[in-house]
This record gives structure tokens, sequence and C-alpha cells, in this order.
């Protein structure tokens, strides 16, 4: 499902510039559950936007999915990032002003289903997720859990291969991390390919293989 070789990602610095990550090498098989943990500063958050899609690497090379993204265009990384990547972030980045049908419909404004189908797969997600009934409200009105249940149906309603999740549970107590970690679970039975990025001990447990970023190397 990915492969990085040798990846090494740099950003300015004054007048010189800081190397993040110094020659990561990862592969995960499809159906992986992963999880990274490191310190702040380790170079987490800009792996994760590497295996987004959403940075290009400096040098090494970058497979997803059999496809090599290292070599390809702004606009042909972005339909794979739509196709192939769903992403779930600590706070959310729901839209405030969409309902929280629209949110989850979002990603699916960009793909060539027929409208019917995409209504009937939002709904089928909102109500796997327990928030069916919370279809027409905004975000501000939901709870912290359920706007993370919102952002986990957004990310599975392209049926991505990969998912992608920063600190997912970072700002949830802790019976609402135990229920969005659960459906974590599911996604990942369902044959998901899963890489959690966090702090959290035992939200990293739940991954299959725990691997550590330490001063942009994976040890």
């Amino acid at each position: 499902m990915i492969e990085l070789r040798d990846v090494r990602k740099f950003y300015r610095s004054g007048s010189g510039k800081a190397e993040i990550l110094r020659g990561v090498n990862l592969r995960v098989e499809p159906g992986e559950y992963v999880a990274i943990m490191g310190k702040s500063g380790s170079g987490k958050s800009t792996m994760l936007n590497l295996l987004g899609t959403l940075d290009l690497l400096d040098s090494g090379t970058y497979e997803l999915a059999g496809k090599s993204v290292h070599k390809m265009s702004r606009g042909r990384r972005a339909r794979l990032r739509n196709e192939e990547v769903g992403f779930v972030f600590q706070h959310f980045q729901l839209i405030p002003n969409l309902s929280v049908y629209q949110n989850v419909l979002l990603p699916l404004t960009y793909g060539r289903k027929r409208l019917r189908r995409k209504k009937s797969r939002v709904l089928a997600l909102l109500d796997e997720m327990g928030i069916s009934n919370k279809k027409n409200q905004k975000p501000d009105r939901l709870s912290g859990g359920e706007k993370q249940r919102v952002a986990i149906a957004r990310a599975l309603v392209n049926e991505p291969r990969l998912i992608l999740a920063d600190e997912p549970t970072g700002s949830l107590d802790e019976e609402t991390t135990e229920s969005i970690l659960k459906l974590f679970d599911r996604v990942h039975k369902n044959g998901a390919t899963i890489i959690v990025i966090t702090h959290d001990i035992e939200v990293a447990e739940r991954a299959e293989r725990i691997l550590y970023l330490q001063n942009g190397v994976l040890v």
C-alpha cells in the first residue's frame, strides 16, 4: 500500500534550511493498522502530510497503491488523494456553515457517482456512525465526539483504501476516546489501511504495529 525509500524533507529556516525527515524508510501493507509516535517536533505531522500527498518530499521515493507519488503533477496528486485517502484531524476541520450531511457529502462532489448513490452513501455512513439524527445540524451544535464521528464519516465517504489520522482523540475525554477507537477498529476490520499519529500510548496500542519517529528518523 505504502512504500517510502530514503525520504528527506527540508524547511527553510532563516538563511539556511532545517532537515525535518532524515532518510525515512517505511513499508505499510494493505489492511495494516499502524501507529506512529514521537515527541513534538519529531516530524510526525510532516510525515503525515507527505503520506497524504499534501506536501512533497525533497528526495527519495514514495509509492502509494502502486503509483509513484513523487513523480506526479499537483493535479494527479489531488485526484489520487481524493480517491485513495481519507483524513481525520484532531480539531475535526469541519466547515461551520455546512450541515453534518453537507460536510460528509463534500468529498463526493468531486467524484463521478450519481446523486442518488451519493445521498445513500452519506446517509448509510451517518447511520453507521450513530449520528443520523444530527444530519441537519451545524457543527457548532455538536459535542466533540459527535464532531469526530462526522469527520470519520467524511473520511470514509469515498471508500478510500488509506485512512490517515492526526491525533484523532487528542481533544476528547476518555469515554469518547474509547468510542472513537472502537470505530477505528471497525473500519480496520472492514479492510482499510490505517495510520494514526498519536502521543497517547493507549491509542497506539490499538494498532498492530507501533513506530517511533525521533529527530526525523523512524526507530
